[in-house]
């Protein structure tokens, strides 16, 4: 499963009953709060399907006129990421020599605005949300990045998992050193 280039409402939507929207609820703000604590390899092994698709568009400034998708254009993503991808960036972290992350970056994710409908897939659900994430580097380097994502979850087992991540970055120049963490 390959998660949407374009982060949009359907039509049609087929809205999840509350119990359900509780439980994306529920995973959503849990996963953030695991890669705030750095339990990378723990997310990795326990929150994400092996069929993960997880990308970060280039966002082209463009005219309202031109439909063009964003992200159509091959190659233009900050990441593009599948299960294995991302276990590779999780083991280089975990080599200690990062030099961004050394000394410790504090982070901080917010999420808000969470909705969620049935996907055309059965036993999948498209969440919607947006985020900010706070970023502290030594004395005085802080960054804040703040955008909308869109996350195809999969029920495995009786618990939510993410097959697909689509992130968009709303600012037009991110002023960080780089998007290393995972959001």
């Amino acid at each position: 499963m390959n998660a949407p280039t374009q982060i949009k409402t359907p039509a049609n939507p087929r809205y999840v009953d509350r119990d359900t929207l509780f439980e994306v609820e529920r995973f959503l703000i849990r996963e953030a709060r695991m890669l705030d604590e750095e339990r990378f390899r723990e997310w990795w092994q326990t929150q994400l399907t092996e069929d993960i698709h997880y990308v970060l568009p280039v966002r082209e400034i463009r005219m309202r006129a031109n439909k063009q998708p964003i992200g159509s254009n091959p190659g233009a993503f900050v990441f593009n990421d599948n299960y294995g991808m991302l276990d590779m960036r999780i083991r280089r972290l975990e080599t200690g020599l990062v030099w961004m992350e050394d000394p410790q970056n504090y982070i901080r994710r917010f999420i808000s605005n969470i909705d969620a409908a049935w996907a055309d897939v059965d036993g999948e659900v498209d969440a919607w949300s947006n985020f900010i994430v706070y970023r502290n580097r030594r004395q005085r380097d802080e960054t804040v990045v703040w955008g909308t994502k869109q996350c195809r979850l999969r029920k495995v087992d009786g618990q939510w998992k993410l097959a697909g991540r689509t992130i968009l970055v709303d600012q037009r120049v991110v002023l960080d050193k780089n998007l290393y963490f995972f959001l």
